[in-house]
């Protein structure tokens, strides 16, 4: 089946409702977009024609764009999924790298770092940030003015359509295009090799969201991708060390200040894909995270992967308040010694004087690639704690089939992998547990997640990506939602409602 028929198939409202609120607007529906900050709906989709426009951000096309957007994936990926959903056949092979992508993804980089040095907001903002002139050239930092400007590139350069497949630049019309980045300050995102693959960027003023990335391609998977790993390569095999930290700013001041094996991961959790990297040039990863819950939190998702590759892992929590980007510019002399400091994970565990140490250690030790080390960490607890060791093995996780966990996370519905998503993130709690309908498996991954039991949740779960995660977070509990009586009784009215003006619409057709 070919791509014309495959989006003829498609019902773009029944599709786009499936993600957003859509409301009727006479002959077509309205949202509220989901593609930038909107108070009042500004999105418009046309069943008779087959599209959707944001008269707002002036984002608009298909119903496969409108998925590839939303979902942060390639428009083939959109393709093969709604394919999937709908039961459509299709035939369609995903590209191997390219090198006039690679090329095309340069230059733009190059031409984003030209326009830095014109832009007085950007320059400014930097300044206040401590980011040195070195440092903006290091990571080729930059900035995209305007969308008709980077049009004009593309097209004077002879790469536009080339680019187009990295997904940065969105066609509204035959003549209008959207730069992704437009407005922000831009950080190249380069794989091991140096090439750029891909681009963060950072809203400048208020508003939301603070930090957007490129849509994944086969060039640039945010699983397989270090921020600061090409620049700190040579560094991190020198020490056999890296330092990983959360954000971009984080691996830049850290950078600056001499701690160059310093990375982060794009945006999305670490995984296992991640430890295997560091694991090939490093011995020891130092986890330098905030000091509140949500650093222990990270604790939590980040060692189990490093520890299966065998890496030893060191803690460095900082003071409430500060986060390595702050720190390391008030306390550069402190943190050397600091850091050759940094507490081994377990013995740090030893040292907590809060309940969930112990078992938190347990947790650790099943994730541990060396045995022996493992049964020498576990007679030590034994002896203080008085407990067994047959019963200290018995708690430790028990792992799942990776088999067995594909073929049910396939079974979850969309809005489901959405909601466990944003719980892993830290965007729902226990009480939404309480106000919504899931199927028997993602309740079994809810609670292992709020148990902390992070193993357990299937690694396409962890590693999804939206443009807003905290707007599809709220749409999927609106799916999800448990309805009363009374929202029953109006939904249902609504739907007599819409049969019979589908009605009297087949009469005055006949």
């Amino acid at each position: 089946m070919e791509l014309r028929d495959i989006v003829k198939k498609l019902d773009i409202v029944d599709v786009i409702s499936s993600y957003i609120d859509l409301q009727r607007a006479g002959n077509n529906f309205k949202a509220k977009c989901p593609f930038h900050p909107d108070d009042t709906p500004s999105l418009y989709v046309s069943p008779s024609k087959g599209i959707w426009k944001c008269f707002g951000c002036g984002v608009g096309g298909d119903v496969v764009k409108f998925v590839a957007l939303y979902e942060n994936i390639s428009y083939t990926e959109a393709l093969l999924e709604l394919a999937k959903r709908y039961k459509l056949p299709v035939k369609i092979q995903l590209r191997k790298k390219d090198d006039r992508l690679l090329g095309a993804l340069n230059m733009v980089a190059d031409y984003y770092h030209r326009n830095l040095k014109d832009s007085v907001q950007v320059v400014d903002y930097l300044k206040k940030r401590g980011i040195e002139d070195r440092t903006i050239k290091k990571f080729k930092l930059g900035y995209s003015p305007s969308s008709e400007q980077t049009l004009s590139f593309l097209i004077e350069n002879q790469i536009l359509e080339t680019y187009q497949k990295t997904g940065n630049i969105l066609k509204i019309d035959e003549k209008h295009y959207k730069d992704l980045f437009v407005g922000r300050l831009i950080i190249p995102i380069r794989d091991a090799k140096g090439d750029v693959v891909g681009f963060g960027g950072r809203i400048l003023g208020e508003g939301s969201p603070k930090y957007i990335n490129s849509p994944e391609t086969e060039i640039f998977k945010k699983r397989e991708i270090l921020f600061g790993f090409y620049e700190g390569l040579s560094y991190i095999k020198e020490r056999g060390r890296a330092i990983l930290v959360e954000g971009y700013f984080d691996v830049m001041s850290m950078h600056q200040e001499g701690f160059q094996e310093t990375v982060a991961p794009m945006g999305t959790s670490f995984g296992q894909e991640h430890a295997k990297v560091l694991s090939s040039y490093a011995q020891e990863v130092i986890l330098m995270f905030d000091g509140d819950q949500a650093g222990r939190r990270a604790i939590k998702q980040t060692a189990p992967h490093l520890l299966r590759e065998g890496l030893n892992v060191r803690i460095l929590l900082l003071p409430e308040g500060e986060d390595p980007d702050t720190f390391v510019k008030k306390h550069k002399k402190e943190l050397q010694e600091t850091l050759k400091e940094a507490k081994n994970l377990f013995e740090w565990l030893l040292e907590q004087e809060d309940g969930k140490a112990v078992e938190d250690y347990i947790y650790f030790c099943g994730f541990l690639k060396d045995k022996l080390l493992q049964m020498e960490l576990l007679t030590l607890l034994s002896k203080r704690t008085n407990l067994p060791i047959s019963a200290l093995i018995d708690r430790m996780p028990k792992h799942s089939e990776k088999s067995d966990e594909h073929t049910k996370e396939n079974k979850l519905s969309f809005h489901e992998k959405v909601f466990l998503f944003g719980l892993y993130k830290g965007l729902g709690n226990k009480e939404h547990l309480k106000r919504i309908n899931l199927s028997p498996y993602a309740i079994e991954l809810a609670e292992a997640i709020l148990r902390e039991e992070y193993h357990l949740v299937p690694e396409g779960i962890k590693r999804q990506s939206f443009y807003d995660p905290e707007r599809a977070f709220e749409e999927s509990l609106r799916h999800l939602s448990i309805k009363t009586d009374q929202e029953e009784s109006v939904s249902l009215s609504q739907i007599r409602q819409k049969r019979a003006i589908r009605l009297r619409g087949i009469k005055e057709d006949l």
